[in-house]
């Protein structure tokens, strides 16, 4: 937001400077991002006129010019430009101006210089050297900036034609995101007035148009334009706009064209109320607010073709469609130099719907700007008898016609219980009402009886905390007086989910994996290369972009879109992260926090390291119960022959093992690729068990080696189990150590090798108990099928 220091100047009397004032605003309101001093862009240049052109003796491309650019005498220059005519006004760097030369980022400073042996003095400039090619755009590049539409006194400052000798104060959009009313000039000197601790008193224009003749206007989406308001003005003429308004126009950096146009851009910047104007003798009449029909065509004031569909709103009359919503205006119905007769319109629309719009057809206006805050019913007939009060005083005998100001649901005024005690407690403070009751009459917030009746502007206002902040921010946060807070003094006891997201973290950081943190969205072309749909997906209202559509039902797309981008770099990697997950459960949102990583390996049995990976990790969680086991129930993703699920506590708490290789093959990886994902919550339960303690033996602990030959479908784990239930006193440990495959040798069969870590409390195991212990444990193993080695 651009607010012009010369404007707040008029109605702010003894004015702190600007570097003032923009601090007051940052200790109380908003960041100032800059001050930009225009007249700094244009020292040493000048308004002058050509007053002689001769050919260069030496260069057919080249001029020799005599500019009237100085007080006492005449400067040559010699210029290359194409369009250099005598008597033409000129902008002219003299020397030791700075300027932007032929393209370069950092400014050139003139000096005298010989050009093929003829001495110049400064240079005759084109609108991109001196910063003004937004303003005054070249139609060639080789034009100067021709300045004769404007009269002045030769050897004026630039600055002072141009008015450009302001000072502009760059407010920070999105310090004021949830207070539209300061994306305006009239705002913002209210602001300031209460930062002093004084009441701006400015009565608005708001005058009775309802004995006009009806303008017949049909309003078909009330849900979506609150407010909608024509007035019909006839006799007018498409003059020079005053000074005034030019000033507020130059500080967001418009041109001013003429009045009919200025002054609803004048309504924008300074009232903070978006306006347009129709030339009335080119529209049709029966207008209607509606919904655009799917293919409907609009050509707009940019020269561009529009193809609109169902969801966008348009202001239409019997033949044609006149604007779509408030962002762009049909083209034919501008305003010319021609116009007799205009339409003012001035109304209130629903944000969110109209965003849509404009990031599907990306039509960005400063009008959208606005809306995009929500900003109030209140201001439409403000900025509407602004518009008529401005046409009078500089237009004569001009005649309000017809008018319709539709408003069915007018906005309710807003009131907050009154609560000294509650603002002092909350802010350590000690004010009395009648400081409080001046803070919040400068604010324009009156108290009746208990409440205080918040002005219609004033949407962030609520509640008695909101309140409780306007008495901070306006008496300064620094006069509060510093205190040590009252905490709690007990060890903060951190939750399960909180403890697991640092585990995981630092066990998988630990072994080489990085640690991702993707965005929380998927769309159909990301679930379309992982085998699946969004159907069942959560979809966006308003998504940022068409890569952004839904909510993400599980972290592996997304890894999986992370491992494309960088396969070519690193060929084998490995991604982790922990993060939320939404999913549907009888239309309420549920979020969950889900662990997952996903693996590049071209090993061929790469799924006993996995079930290592896994098996040690959840024991570093205290999860020392649990198993995989096989299930058909699995999301689209996985490899249905080689994807098993995780068995804690018989809940299953998701999936490991291999990516679906039509999914790898999706993401341009060629590799096999192996992963894992589970469900924090469903494991949450199970987290940090406690341990149960056991004495140490004081003898000496043994182990030895046992070779099964099972048939290719049987899980090892079952194996481990049988010899882990086999003499619980004495086994330590089991560790799957081995495991051989072999078609030739082992058809349709693998060997299984564990070590078996025994020990007892009481004694020194002997052999006997060793092969006690061995039949007992092929006793137990002789349910599953095997074969001993």
């Amino acid at each position: 937001m651009k607010i012009s220091y010369k404007v707040l100047q008029k109605y702010i009397k003894n004015l702190k400077s600007a570097e003032e004032v923009a601090k007051d605003l940052v200790m109380h309101t908003a960041e100032v991002e800059d001050i930009h001093s225009q007249n700094k862009d244009f020292l040493n240049i000048v308004y002058g006129k050509i007053k002689k052109i001769e050919n260069h003796p030496d260069a057919n491309s080249l001029r020799v010019c005599m500019v009237d650019a100085w007080e006492n005498e005449d400067l040559q220059i010699v210029c290359g430009w194409s369009n250099l005519e005598v008597g033409q006004a000129v902008a002219v760097a003299k020397l030791w101006a700075s300027v932007l030369w032929h393209g370069q980022w950092e400014p050139v400073v003139m000096k005298k210089t010989a050009i093929r042996w003829v001495d110049s003095f400064g240079m005759i400039c084109a609108s991109e050297e001196i910063w003004l090619a937004k303003e005054f755009p070249a139609n060639d590049e080789k034009e100067i900036l021709d300045l004769s539409f404007i009269e002045a006194k030769p050897w004026t400052h630039l600055d002072e034609v141009l008015w450009k000798d302001d000072a502009i104060l760059e407010i920070d959009n999105k310090a004021i995101n949830h207070r539209p009313d300061l994306f305006s000039h009239i705002w913002i000197i209210r602001e300031i007035f209460a930062i002093s601790w004084e009441k701006f008193n400015f009565s608005y224009e708001n005058r009775d148009f309802s004995w006009a003749k009806d303008l017949w206007i049909k309003n078909e989406i009330t849900d979506f334009v609150s407010r909608y308001m024509w007035l019909r003005v006839n006799n007018v003429s498409n003059i020079e706009s005053p000074n005034y308004i030019k000033e507020v126009l130059n500080s967001a950096g418009i041109n001013s064209k003429w009045l009919l146009i200025d002054i609803s851009n004048y309504s924008l910047y300074f009232y903070w109320q978006p306006t347009h104007c129709f030339d009335a003798d080119k529209i049709e009449w029966n207008i209607t607010i509606r919904f655009a029909k799917t293919g409907e065509k609009f050509l707009a004031l940019n020269d561009s073709t529009y193809e609109l569909t169902s969801d966008d709103i348009v202001i239409a009359d019997d033949k044609k469609i006149l604007a779509l919503w408030w962002i762009i205006w049909w083209k034919e119905s501008s305003v010319s130099d021609s116009t007799k007769n205009i339409i003012i319109e001035s109304a209130h629309f629903d944000q969110a719907i109209l965003r849509k719009t404009w990031k599907r057809l990306w039509v960005r206006t400063d009008a959208l700007n606005i809306f995009e805050k929500d900003i109030v019913n209140g201001m439409q007939e403000v900025a509407l008898s602004m518009i008529v009060s401005e046409l009078e005083k500089n237009i004569k005998n001009i005649e309000i016609w017809e008018f319709s100001d539709i408003y069915p649901n007018k906005q309710k005024e807003v009131s907050i219980d009154f609560d000294l005690n509650f603002y002092n407690k909350i802010l350590w403070t000690s004010y009395n009402e009648i400081d409080v009751l001046k803070i919040l009459n400068n604010l324009w917030i009156e108290k009746k009886w208990d409440k205080l009746i918040i002005p219609f502007w004033r949407k962030d206002l609520n509640f008695k905390a909101d309140i409780a902040e306007e008495l901070a921010r306006i008496s300064w946060y620094n006069n509060i007086v510093s205190t040590i807070p009252e905490i709690n003094m007990w060890a903060v006891i951190q939750s399960n989910t909180y403890k697991i997201k640092n585990d995981s973290k630092n066990y998988f950081s630990s072994i080489w994996y990085y640690d991702m943190f993707t965005y929380s969205f998927v769309n159909a072309e990301l679930m379309e290369k992982s085998l699946g749909n969004t159907n069942d997906l959560i979809p966006m209202k308003n998504a940022l972009s068409e890569e952004l559509t839904h909510l993400r039902w599980s972290l592996i797309p997304n890894l999986m879109l992370s491992l494309e981008k960088n396969i070519n770099e690193y060929n084998d990697m490995k991604l982790f992260e922990i993060e939320k997950v939404f999913n549907l459960n009888n239309w309420n949102i549920i979020e969950n926090y889900n662990l997952s990583w996903v693996e590049v390996s071209n090993k061929e049995t790469v799924y006993y390291d996995v079930q290592n990976t896994v098996s040690n990790f959840l024991k570093t969680i205290w999860v020392f119960t649990f198993s995989f086991e096989s299930s058909e129930v699995l999301p689209s993703y996985s490899h249905k022959g080689r994807t098993w699920v995780i068995m804690v506590r018989w809940k299953n708490i998701w999936l490991v093992w291999e990516i679906h290789p039509k999914v790898a093959k999706n993401f341009d990886i060629n590799s096999r690729i192996w992963f894992f994902e589970i469900n924090i919550e469903s494991l949450e339960s199970a987290l940090y068990q406690t341990v149960k303690a056991k004495d140490i033996s004081s003898f000496q602990e043994n182990n030895f080696d046992l070779n099964f030959v099972v048939e290719k479908a049987t899980a090892g784990s079952k194996i481990k189990t049988a010899i882990e239930k086999s003499n619980k006193e004495i086994i330590n440990k089991v560790e799957l150590v081995d495991i051989y495959e072999n078609e030739e040798k082992l058809p349709g069969k693998r060997s299984f090798t564990y070590k078996v870590y025994i020990q007892s409390i009481h004694k020194t195991l002997d052999d006997k108990d060793k092969w006690d212990l061995i039949n007992e444990i092929i006793k137990n193993v002789s349910k599953v099928w095997w074969e001993l080695r």
